[in-house]
């Protein structure tokens, strides 16, 4: 999975000036709770939520912009507004949970890095651009640890956390243009990332809310 990754991160490095109509990268923090259950639905541990960095980059197709003539738009306008939109990006995300008894404390720390697909509609009130988002992706373990109590254990493969993890989810956007091709965004995510396979005896689901801030540079 890392060699997948690097491989997208270089295709994206060569291909992204040709094809790209903007180019962004984002990053922020993310609040996940691992759903750790049998094959019954029943929960095998009461998780406390985790704190992790996530950091994204990709490229953006703005298309059906409003119809309004070029010389209107751009007098009311610094960027070209659309109301639909499509991003293909590179992300990596850090999915930290925590759980415990009276005897035993444990800990997760894992990074998955992979590659997503986005739906945005947009809707604009002056120069602020409102966005409401939808998501699908493949993911998998970059890294990961085990702790428990003050043991420290590799994840890396093992069964509940190795292979792909299929994401989706749903969120908000509000942009604002900062120059003539620029702006910054703010966005905020509710995903959930199930393991694709592998044995249905134990399945572990990451449960996500990000807020994440980035730039978005339009190109053309």
């Amino acid at each position: 999975m890392r060699t997948f990754f690097l491989t997208c991160l270089l295709l994206f490095e060569l291909f992204l000036p040709t094809v790209a109509q903007e180019i962004f990268i984002k990053t922020g923090i993310n609040s996940t709770t691992y759903d750790f259950r049998s094959s019954d639905g029943v929960k095998l541990l009461d998780f406390t939520s985790g704190m992790g960095n996530s950091i994204e980059m990709g490229i953006g197709f703005p298309f059906l912009p409003k119809s309004k003539k070029e010389e209107v738009t751009s007098k009311e306008y610094s960027y070209s507004p659309n109301w639909l939109k499509n991003e293909v990006s590179l992300h990596l995300d850090s999915f930290n949970s925590f759980a415990g008894n009276q005897n035993n404390n444990y800990g997760w720390e894992t990074t998955y890095g992979g590659i997503s697909n986005t739906l945005s509609f947009l809707a604009h009130i002056g120069e602020v651009e409102l966005g409401i988002r939808g998501h699908v992706g493949l993911a998998g373990m970059l890294a990961g640890t085990q702790v428990i109590n003050s043991s420290r254990f590799p994840l890396k493969g093992k069964d509940d956390f190795k292979g792909v993890f299929a994401k989706s989810g749903v969120g908000a956007s509000v942009s604002y243009p900062v120059f003539q091709r620029a702006f910054l965004n703010l966005t905020y995510t509710y995903s959930k990332s199930v393991r694709l396979g592998g044995p249905p005896e134990e399945q572990v689901r990451f449960l996500s809310h990000g807020v994440l801030f980035g730039l978005y540079v339009q190109l053309n």
